[in-house]
């Protein structure tokens, strides 16, 4: 298993793309894995523009399978106000587009709107619970580098009525250090429509926008984060759901939302 700080530790830059090995240990199926493939998309995105200002969204469209090897991303600057910017990087297989993602970002500004969102009350602790176990074969390789654990809700393939539920997650060897990491770590959790099957199925996930609230602390980093996620809609063969990213202490750290295509 490669810790995602190693395969970092490889990343090639140059000029406006960024390169990186995709590891075995790192496919979702005969694709890498989305949170991989949009964190290589980031960090061409920050070859053009350099390390300001910070992330705020990344909306990422999943096109065809990246497979296994060398992928480069190559990223472009659309636009940079005084305070925004808004990049595009792409990822190619075979010279065709496989991977597309827009990313936006802000400098901080001045403003009189201030609303707190009240974290999710959860009685059990992280340490109380079980990892979700792996299973070969049947699970996405890439579950390997995550601990899941559920609190409340259930594990894919369940067969629950609701498809709700509050999952905590991290890396297990890395703390979220980087912007790249978070963008890694936030698409960890399985979609939660697969709770109301019970057999496994195939899915697909279409498209993925990440809203990014706030970096985690050095405090939070290396701790357990609260995926609160809700199963908005489902019908026709896709299901739309929602999360919100919590760390340990409370704060709000990223908002996600996706549209995956269910074959089951």
């Amino acid at each position: 298993m490669t810790a995602y700080s190693d395969l970092l530790g490889r990343l090639i830059t140059d000029g406006a793309s960024a390169t990186l090995e995709l590891t075995p240990d790192w496919l979702q199926g005969r694709s890498g894995y989305g949170g991989w493939q949009a964190a290589l998309a980031l960090a061409a995105m920050r070859a053009v523009l350099g390390e300001a200002p910070p992330l705020r969204s990344l909306q990422s469209n999943f096109i065809a399978p990246v497979p296994p090897g060398r992928v480069t991303a190559t990223a472009e600057l659309l636009r940079r106000g005084r305070s925004v910017a808004q990049l595009e990087a792409r990822i190619s297989v075979d010279g065709r587009t496989a991977f597309i993602a827009l990313g936006i970002f802000g400098a901080e500004r001045e403003t009189a709107i201030q609303l707190r969102q009240t974290p999710p009350s959860i009685s059990i602790i992280p340490e109380d619970l079980m990892d979700w176990p792996y299973v070969e074969g049947v699970m996405p390789v890439f579950m390997r580098n995550f601990h899941l654990r559920w609190a409340t809700g259930t594990p894919p393939y369940s067969g629950d009525t609701s498809a709700d539920a509050q999952i905590y997650v991290r890396f297990r060897q890395d703390p979220v250090a980087t912007e790249t990491h978070l963008v890694c770590l936030a698409d960890a959790i399985p979609p939660s429509a697969l709770s109301v099957l019970r057999t496994p199925a195939m899915l697909s996930t279409i498209n993925w926008s990440l809203e990014v609230l706030s970096l985690p602390t050095a405090e939070d980093a290396a701790d357990w984060f609260c995926f609160d996620t809700s199963l908005t809609a489902a019908h026709s063969g896709y299901a739309w759901e929602n999360t919100a990213i919590w760390s340990r202490r409370g704060e709000l750290i990223a908002l996600s939302r996706q549209c995956v295509a269910v074959f089951g």
